[in-house]
C-alpha cells in the first residue's frame, strides 16, 4: 500500500458540511467528488423524478450566471463540473488543474446554493427526460431491469422507481416544486465533499470555510434511511418486444445494505458466482460451456438500503427458458455446495487488486473516501481493506451463500421477442 493513504483529513464545519481531504502532489490536478443527501428517496408519491430534475438543473443557471456562463467558467480552463441524481444522493464530480481551484470552487458554491431554475431550461430538460424514458422502454435490458425492480420492491419504496420518474410524474413537476425541494434538501449538513490532489490541507479548509461557511441550515436534517423490505413472493413478468433480436433476463430478490457485516463475505461469493468475467461461474458455464447467453453476470448492489441481488443475461430468444434454468441451477449449486479453495483465493486477489488500482487515481481515491464516510467505515478502511478480505474463510463464504441466496424466491423478468413459457 503506498504511504500517502493514511494522511486523509476529515473536517466538519460548524454548519455540518463534511470535508475529506487527501493531498497528492504527484501532478497538478485535483479531483472534487461530492455526495449530497438529496436523492430520489425524498421524492413524494406522484412526483417521482423531481429530485433528479433539481440535480440536473443546478448547472442550468444560477442567480448570477446563465448556463453558458457556468460552462464557460469551467471549460475555458479545461475543468469540468457535473452533477447527477441517484437514489440516495446527488453526486458532484469535478476535474481541474490545481491553479484553477478558486474559480471552480466559486462555480460549485454558486450552483449548489443559488440555482434559479430558468423556466425554459426546465422545459428543455423535461423533453430530454421524455426521450430518455422512451429510449429505455425500447431497450430490452432497461425494460427487464425496471420490471425486476418493480417486482422486488413494493410501490412506494425508493428502489421501486427509476430515479428519473415516469412521463406522468415528470409532467407534474413545476418550478415551485423544484425551488421547494432545493430549499429543503440542499443543505450543508447533508453534503460530503472529498477533495484529492494537489492541494494544501489547511489552505483548503480555509477556502471552503470562506466560500461555504455562511451557508445556513434550516430546520431538522431529513432522516437518511431506506426502509427495509421483506423477501417477496416469486413473480414472473414478461414484456414481449417482438421486433427485437435479443431477449434480456433479469432474475433476483432483495439483497443487503452496505453496512451489513456480511457485505465483504457476500462480495467474495458474488465474484465467484457472477461478478467477474475472469473467474465467475455464470460466465464460464452459462455463457461459454452451454452457449446460451451473449453476456451473463450477477451483482449485489448494497447501498443505504437493501439493494438488489440480481443475475442478468442477454440471450438468443430460443434460449430464454434454458438460460433461466441454468442460472438458477448455478445459484442453487452455490447455495448447496459453496465455493472451492482456489475460487476463494482468486476472488480475494481480484478484489484486493481492483481496490488498489482504484486508489491510484485522485478520482478513485475520492470515491473511496466518500464510501468510507457515507457508510461510517472509518478512514482506516482503506488500510484494512486487504486484511478484511484475506481473513475471510471458505466456510464463511459458504454460510453467507446459504443465508443470502434464495433461488426459490427469485423473481424473473424477461423483455424481448418471447411470449412466456
Amino acid at each position: 500500500m503506498s504511504h500517502h493513504q493514511s494522511t486523509a483529513t476529515r473536517h466538519v464545519f460548524d454548519n455540518g458540511l463534511t470535508l475529506l481531504i487527501q493531498e497528492n502532489h504527484f501532478n497538478q490536478t485535483v479531483a472534487i467528488s461530492g455526495r449530497l443527501k438529496a436523492g430520489s428517496m425524498y421524492d413524494r408519491q406522484g412526483f417521482y423524478g423531481l429530485s433528479d430534475v433539481v440535480a440536473n438543473m443546478l448547472t442550468r443557471g444560477t442567480e448570477k450566471r446563465t448556463w453558458e456562463e457556468i460552462a464557460e467558467a469551467t471549460e475555458s480552463v479545461g475543468a469540468n463540473i457535473s452533477v447527477a441524481g441517484n437514489t440516495e444522493t446527488v453526486s458532484i464530480e469535478g476535474r481541474l488543474l490545481s491553479k484553477d481551484f478558486d474559480r471552480v470552487l466559486d462555480v460549485l458554491n454558486d450552483i449548489l446554493r443559488a440555482p434559479n431554475f430558468p423556466q425554459e431550461e426546465i422545459e428543455k430538460h423535461r423533453h430530454q427526460v421524455y426521450s430518455w424514458l422512451k429510449a429505455w422502454e425500447d431497450e430490452t435490458d432497461d425494460v427487464a431491469d425496471r420490471l425486476l425492480r418493480e417486482a422486488v420492491y413494493p410501490d412506494g419504496h425508493p428502489y421501486h422507481w427509476r430515479v428519473q420518474g415516469t412521463e406522468e410524474s415528470i409532467k407534474r413537476v413545476q418550478r415551485d416544486a423544484l425551488v421547494d425541494f432545493h430549499a429543503c434538501y440542499y443543505r450543508p449538513d447533508s453534503l460530503i465533499l472529498a477533495i484529492v490532489g494537489d492541494v494544501e490541507t489547511q489552505v483548503l479548509i480555509e477556502k471552503i470555510d470562506a466560500a461555504m461557511g455562511d451557508w445556513t441550515v434550516n430546520g431538522e436534517k431529513p432522516p437518511f434511511i431506506i426502509p427495509p423490505v421483506e423477501y417477496g413472493e416469486k413473480q414472473i413478468v414478461v414484456k414481449s418486444m417482438m421486433d427485437k433480436s435479443q431477449a434480456n433476463i433479469e432474475l433476483g430478490h432483495k439483497g443487503i445494505a452496505r453496512t451489513n457485516p456480511d457485505f465483504y463475505t457476500i462480495n467474495l461469493m458474488n465474484a465467484v458466482l457472477g461478478g467477474s468475467a475472469g473467474i465467475a461461474r455464470l460466465f464460464g458455464r452459462v455463457r461459454d460451456v452451454q452457449g446460451l447467453a451473449y453476456s451473463v453476470w450477477s451483482s449485489f448492489n448494497p447501498s443505504i438500503g437493501e439493494g438488489l441481488f440480481h443475475a442478468s443475461a442477454g440471450v438468443n430468444p430460443t434460449n430464454v427458458d434454458q438460460a433461466i434454468n441454468s442460472i438458477l441451477h448455478e445459484i442453487e449449486l452455490m447455495k448447496s455446495d459453496g465455493i472451492m479453495a482456489e475460487e476463494l483465493s482468486d476472488a480475494q486477489n481480484l478484489i484486493v487488486g481492483n481496490f488498489a488500482l482504484a486508489l491510484e487515481t485522485n478520482r478513485g481515491l475520492a470515491a473511496m473516501l466518500l464510501t468510507a464516510e457515507l457508510y461510517g467505515l472509518g478512514f482506516d478502511y482503506l488500510e484494512r481493506h486487504e486484511s478484511i478480505y484475506r481473513s475471510i474463510t471458505r466456510a464463511q463464504v459458504n454460510a453467507a451463500a446459504q443465508k443470502y441466496l434464495h433461488p426459490e424466491l427469485c423473481s424473473i423478468a424477461v423483455a424481448g421477442p418471447y411470449r412466456g413459457a
